[in-house]
């Protein structure tokens, strides 16, 4: 909150920016221990690609789930309605 209130940056914005690097960091690291123990590079490609996908797929597929869960068990309700008739 602090960095974020420094640089002018609103709430939302500064924790999607801290969460993201948190996940890729993690991956930026073991691809290059990969990279630099591996003659072609094979590990580190497949760790980058690899990653992506699953913070791509989850990302987006997690949340839609839960979403389409949630609207199937609960409908629309009328404060929704009224707003997107």
């Amino acid at each position: 909150e602090l960095f974020g209130c420094t640089a002018g940056l609103q709430n939302a914005v500064t924790a999607i920016t801290v969460v993201a690097l948190g996940t890729s960091l993690p991956d930026l690291f073991a691809s290059r221990v990969a990279a630099m123990q591996d003659e072609f590079a094979d590990a580190s490609i497949v760790n980058v690609t690899g990653s992506n996908s699953v913070n791509v797929f989850l990302g987006i597929g997690l949340p839609w789930f839960v979403a389409a869960l949630f609207w199937k068990v609960n409908g629309a309700t009328d404060d929704w309605v009224s707003k997107y008739p």
